[in-house]
């Protein structure tokens, strides 16, 4: 691996620290906390840091002020976990009645497995995955149940998520608190990478007691990986490099087949480069344990060594939150537009990059002529 502990941006090191060893917070002074529950909050990640103290620091031991911050992000993840439960209750009675099986993804597959990293964690939707042909039957049945996209998706927007990418549309519905994305692989059909998608359904096993399943442990590891490190810009995302931490402390440390395991599956999806960065990121922020072994045959899959040089430092500068008591850098920004950039490239050939990137000019041409002409009248 070639990412130094010290490469973490320093205002995010107490955050780091306290995942890793919630109970050195015990000790902070007020002016750390102030810092760190900032920061936190701005990653998405007070809900999890609460999680975490609460498990080892007792309340008296922490200052009034901050045991309310912890507290109000208890209840935020409490709550999101009760409307996320409430969404899939929901659409039980549909996944039960279709014939092709139902995979919950990420958070939710997170919560119905009961793995430790969904305690606190703060969904903002809830995915699923089901086989392509089974695409149109699921979003008939979703719609005729009350389902419905927002009003501003164009034709062009259907068509753009239909054919081009993994996804339709987010799906919202009156009385629920968060959106349902409907997937029908786990990344984008005519990226650069091509997970073997029937490979993935053929492993996932069911939920006891629901019709919906979970994909395999290593499948659920390098779907994180691919989600991060290939098919995002990586730009305040230190969330999903804690999912992963998570991911892999869970099942490495029950299954001592586990990494060759998550070898294997990486070379099956063709998934070996954002597994290593998953790995290389995980292990340097979050000191995730890794074997010997497993990290050289993780190794194998390191790009070459300037492009490596060049991604680690780009991811490194935008993965944390911007420092609170900051703002972002001008070499933040670009190092975001890069990754932004790289993204969009490996989601499409060039030509539909093109087209893609000369239609939404447009829109946005045509919406801010219009936005004009309505403040002149």
């Amino acid at each position: 691996m070639e990412l130094a502990t010290g490469s973490r941006p320093l205002h995010v090191q107490h955050l780091l620290e306290v995942l890793r060893a919630p109970a050195h917070c015990a000790a902070f002074e007020p002016h750390t906390w102030d810092r760190l529950i900032r920061v936190a909050r701005a990653a998405r990640l007070l809900g999890t840091l609460s999680a975490r103290v609460r498990a080892v620091v007792s309340a008296e031991r922490l200052d009034p002020a901050v045991r309310r911050h912890l507290l109000a992000g208890q209840i935020e993840a409490e709550f999101r976990e009760q409307k996320m439960r409430y969404l899939l209750s929901t659409i039980e009675p549909i996944v039960a009645t279709a014939a092709a099986p139902c995979v919950l993804l990420k958070g939710s597959a997170y919560l119905a497995q009961g793995l430790a990293l969904a305690e606190g964690r703060m969904p903002a939707d809830v995915d699923v995955l089901v086989p392509r042909p089974a695409l149109d039957d699921m979003e008939r049945f979703l719609l005729g149940n009350g389902w419905q996209y927002d009003n501003d998706i164009t034709p062009y927007d259907h068509r753009y998520y239909r054919e081009w990418t993994h996804e339709l549309p987010p799906l919202r519905c009156p009385g629920q608190a968060l959106e349902l994305d409907l997937h029908h692989a786990i990344l984008p059909p005519l990226g650069r990478l091509k997970p073997d998608t029937r490979a993935l359904f053929d492993a996932a096993s069911p939920v006891k007691g629901t019709p919906f399943y979970v994909l395999a442990p290593a499948d659920q590891v390098l779907h994180a990986a691919a989600h991060l490190f290939h098919d995002s810009d990586c730009t305040n995302r230190l969330r999903d490099l804690v999912d992963i931490d998570g991911l892999l402390r869970t099942f490495a440390g029950g299954d001592s087949g586990f990494w060759r395991a998550l070898n294997e599956r990486a070379r099956l999806h063709r998934l070996g480069r954002p597994l290593w960065y998953a790995v290389t990121f995980a292990r340097a922020w979050l000191g995730t344990p890794v074997p010997d072994d497993a990290s050289v045959a993780i190794d194998a899959w390191r790009p070459a060594r300037p492009a490596a040089s060049l991604m680690l430092d780009l991811i490194e500068r935008v993965l944390a939150p911007v420092d609170p008591e900051g703002e972002a850098t001008r070499v933040r920004r670009w190092a975001s537009y890069l990754l932004l950039g790289r993204g969009t490239w490996l989601r499409m050939p060039p030509r539909l990059v093109a087209q893609h990137s000369l239609h939404k000019l447009t829109e946005a041409l045509l919406s801010r002529s219009v936005s004009v002409q309505s403040e002149r009248a």
